[in-house]
């Protein structure tokens, strides 16, 4: 079996766990579905809008809302019907970040290239077709406005993003523009098939990607990707600042520091999430 071919067998499912069916508890599946419902652009929701995207009735929903919030996971905004997530998953989410093995491997890579290059610097890897944050260091005493673990972007619009991509085979990046699409974040966002297979490419020959303000306005980046020693796509990492400050220099700079940071991260690839899911599908 080729590089190409493990790939492909190894590479996360984009499919929906509570399609599956086999073992399934329904009730259980009822309940993450509900807590799906939710996101940064839907972070309030009444038990009528929950039950029009679940197209299930009221009556089934209404004991499970109350059971989420009874537990934590839910509660009724004051004043109002409508719910929002619970902090209970804030409690759990930290335990998740907390106990991910690769965090803690790579922090002091990333601090190090921090101090290098003044610079934010982001560790994702992939799930379910698009980018996933793990961690993040930011520079000098710049603050950001949110943690960025947990996030999720489209693979094609990020550096992080496209330097994964570029090594997905082609069956795969079909996959994903099937599956997410390329939405427009900015007017400089790649939207035509052909032209992102064709930065994919670029991309894979020079070994490193770019985000030329594709995600966010006034924002550039390169990102490296980083893979196991058989080459599947484990995660990548990037440089990214201002318009202003990635000049050419400091992009060739970014790029040389990159290559060596990645290289040391390579020994622990296996503990991206990436490929601890691909390796470990089914608990028996």
């Amino acid at each position: 079996m080729n590089t190409e071919e493990i790939q492909e067998s190894l590479l996360p499912s984009m499919e929906s766990d509570f399609s599956a069916g086999a073992g399934k508890v329904n009730a259980v599946a009822r309940a993450l579905e509900i807590l799906n419902c939710f996101s940064p652009s839907r972070p309030e929701l009444t038990l009528t809008q929950i039950t029009q995207q679940l197209h299930c009735p009221k009556s089934t929903l209404l004991n499970q809302l109350r059971t989420l919030e009874g537990a934590g996971f839910l509660y009724r905004v004051k004043g109002s019907t409508s719910y929002r997530l619970g902090y209970k998953l804030m409690e759990r989410s930290y335990c998740v970040h907390a106990s991910t093995p690769i965090i803690q491997y790579a922090l002091p890579v990333m601090e190090e290239l921090e101090s290098q290059t003044d610079s934010f610097i982001y560790l994702t890897t992939h799930l379910n077709g698009l980018v996933f944050y793990l961690e993040s260091v930011c520079p000098g005493q710049r603050r950001v406005r949110y943690s960025i673990a947990g996030k999720t972007l489209p693979l094609h619009c990020t550096g992080c993003g496209k330097a994964m991509l570029s090594y997905f085979t082609p069956a795969q990046v079909d996959e994903v523009i099937r599956r997410h699409g390329l939405p427009a974040y900015t007017p400089h966002t790649i939207t035509d098939p052909e032209k992102l297979r064709a930065e994919l490419e670029a991309s894979r020959r020079r070994g490193f990607a770019l985000d030329l303000e594709e995600e966010t306005l006034g924002v550039k980046c390169v990102a490296q990707a980083i893979r196991t020693n058989d080459g599947r796509v484990a995660g990548a990492l990037s440089v990214s600042s201002s318009v202003l400050d990635m000049t050419p220099e400091k992009t060739s700079t970014c790029t040389s520091l990159l290559s060596t940071a990645c290289s040391t991260l390579k020994q622990y690839a296996h503990l991206f999430p990436a490929i601890q899911l691909t390796d470990n599908p089914h608990q028996d």
